[in-house]
């Protein structure tokens, strides 16, 4: 498994796509993820598809502030993400319901 948060992601969710469509088949969303320890890189979701792009979107829906270690760990749903929200170990910035669905899709590839 790949210890880089931009291509376990990637991967995760290409895999999972026909499980997921239907929770992305709505208008297109973007989530800007920063932190330390890794490239910025943000996932759009929507259309029936998800992609990521390294880099910094000049727009984002949320940003979401996760440190490498943080985020690999919610990846592999070893990190409830609302606890760490709640616990500042991750930081929201824009539409917070809109991250927690981004969250569930990320629960549901992981499961497939």
């Amino acid at each position: 498994m790949s210890e880089d948060p931009f291509e376990l992601l990637n991967s995760m969710t290409q895999q999972a796509l026909p499980k997921i469509a239907s929770k992305v088949s709505g208008p297109v969303k973007v989530f800007q993820f920063t932190g330390e320890g890794y490239e910025p890189f943000y996932v759009e979701v929507g259309g029936g598809t998800v992609k990521l792009t390294k880099g910094t979107h000049k727009s984002p829906t949320a940003t979401i502030q996760v440190n490498k270690d943080n985020l690999l760990k919610m990846i592999k749903g070893q990190l409830d993400a609302m606890q760490a929200y709640f616990s500042g170990a991750i930081k929201v910035m824009g539409n917070i319901m809109d991250a927690a669905s981004l969250i569930d899709i990320i629960n549901t590839a992981r499961r497939s």
